[in-house]
């Protein structure tokens, strides 16, 4: 967001008027007034969507939807153009005045309530139609150069593996695995648990070295796959990446071939030693198998055919580069700390003479570190608009850490200060509760008070003054 708006954002919230905000940041008044009433705009919109969607017709709508009769041998249903018909009224008056935006809102619906039209149509058919509705996997597009990037697991001994394999689309041509274990005290069920971002950054720099830059990629939407390093990484290479839709097995043709896969490992497992062995010998074994695929005309083997494509080609340097990690940090004492790894930084003198006194902070600089060179920082200015120099690793007895043990002490901090933060989050609630309970005890009566309370009754006797003696009456001169 432009810091402006920010700022216009932010003076509106603390009171100050639209008028007297363009007068202070020299902005248009019609444009402060859009940036300050487009969040309403949009929480407002937001909002009548959601109603829109929760409607109680659209229950009536999937009612409909899902009404169906079988004649000779078929199952018979609405179509949209009926259903349609039937409630035009009640939806002109809802706002829908036209069929085109009822196929519209119903979309929403239908994603929303079902994930997909595919898997209403699998509720309202019967199971001997399930094929015609099912999107067939020969049926997708392939492209020379596409890859695809999918993980499966396999079960070897006992023992759980996860499977990172990469297949080029035209050809049927696993490139590549990348296998890890699951290790018997974690509960990794998903395979973004298994494989770090920096794993994957690794294997397509791996990829890359060996054959080039595909023209695009085609993964899920697994959180590993998504991470910042991968993305940017794949940005600044100029290579386009294709999500496919949640819940849309169909639309990944590496599913079938996984399957095929797995069928040649059941051998292999019994004639090799290793898990690794076998997996490689399984994919040697595919590659060079001539299989039918519904784009080519005869059986074709997917080594032979992969060879004839070309790919785009880089050099290292630039493919590193790409995938670099990203820090920002702020340098205290000509030292910038990252993951318990000191690296030393003297900054540019025009850097170090700033501001002074109180109002001096430690600048704050990104940096960029090679996966297989931990040893040097790249370091740029907090906006990245120049380089300040390099970083040099100044640490000693570094503890060499496997990726697996490293990924899992890093998950054990972050559970410790989740521990961390929920018991700060307890103890201030119990002292808010211990507060009110003092203001509502009744107020407490003190001894002293007590005292000057006593009624006078209660009082002790004042002594009497003692009755003057008559000498006459002791001498016995009386009568």
């Amino acid at each position: 967001m432009d810091e402006r708006k920010i700022k216009v954002l932010q003076l509106y919230a603390l009171g100050v008027s639209i008028r007297r905000i363009a007068r202070i940041l020299g902005i248009p008044k019609s444009t402060v007034e859009r940036w300050v009433k487009s969040p309403l705009t949009l929480k407002a919109e937001e909002k009548r969507k959601d109603a829109l969607l929760q409607d109680e017709i659209w229950d009536r709508v999937i009612e409909l939807l899902k009404l169906s009769k079988e004649e000779k041998g078929r199952t018979r249903v609405l179509s949209i153009a009926q259903i349609y018909k039937l409630l035009e009224v009640e939806l002109q008056a809802r706002g829908i005045k036209s069929e085109r935006t009822f196929r519209r809102r119903l979309e929403e619906v239908i994603r929303d309530r079902f994930g997909s039209w595919e898997r209403l149509e699998l509720e309202r058919r019967d199971k001997k139609e399930y094929a015609e509705y099912r999107k067939p996997k020969a049926k997708q597009r392939r492209e020379r150069g596409e890859w695809e990037m999918d993980a499966t697991e396999y079960t070897f001994k006992g023992e759980r593996f996860f499977i990172l394999a990469v297949r080029e689309r035209w050809s049927g041509c696993f490139l590549s695995c990348m296998v890890a274990k699951v290790r018997e005290d974690t509960n990794t069920l998903y395979y973004n648990k298994a494989f770090s971002a920096l794993d994957v950054a690794r294997f397509l720099i791996s990829l890359f070295r060996e054959y080039g830059l595909p023209e695009k990629i085609i993964t899920d939407n697994e959180k590993v796959l998504k991470a910042e390093i991968i993305e940017r990484g794949l940005q600044a290479l100029d290579i386009p990446v294709i999500r496919t839709r949640p819940y849309s097995p169909n639309q990944k043709l590496i599913e079938r071939s996984f399957r095929d896969l797995k069928d040649l490992l059941r051998y292999y497992v019994n004639t090799h030693s290793s898990f690794e062995e076998a997996l490689k010998a399984a994919i040697d074994t595919y590659n060079r198998t001539e299989h039918k695929f519904e784009h080519f005309s005869v059986p074709v083997a997917p080594e032979v055919i992969h060879s004839t494509i070309e790919y785009r080609k880089v050099g290292e340097d630039e493919i590193r580069r790409a995938f670099r990690e990203k820090f920002t940090r702020t340098v205290r004492n000509n030292t910038i700390v990252i993951e318990n790894l000191r690296y030393e930084f003297i900054l540019p003198t025009e850097e170090r003479f700033g501001e002074i006194g109180r109002n001096r902070r430690d600048p704050v600089v990104v940096c960029y570190r090679d996966l297989e060179n931990i040893t040097l920082l790249e370091v740029w200015d907090e906006k990245e608009t120049r380089p300040l120099g390099i970083a040099r690793l100044i640490s000693q007895d570094v503890p060499a850490l496997e990726s697996a043990d490293l990924r899992e002490l890093r998950n054990k901090e972050k559970r410790i200060e989740r521990r961390k933060r929920k018991l700060r989050e307890e103890l201030i609630e119990i002292e808010q509760q211990e507060q009110q309970l003092i203001h509502q005890q009744p107020k407490t009566t003190t001894f002293l008070e007590l005292l000057s309370a006593t009624e006078p009754s209660l009082k002790p006797a004042q002594p009497q003054p003692e009755e003057e003696l008559d000498p006459i009456k002791l001498l016995g001169g009386g009568s």
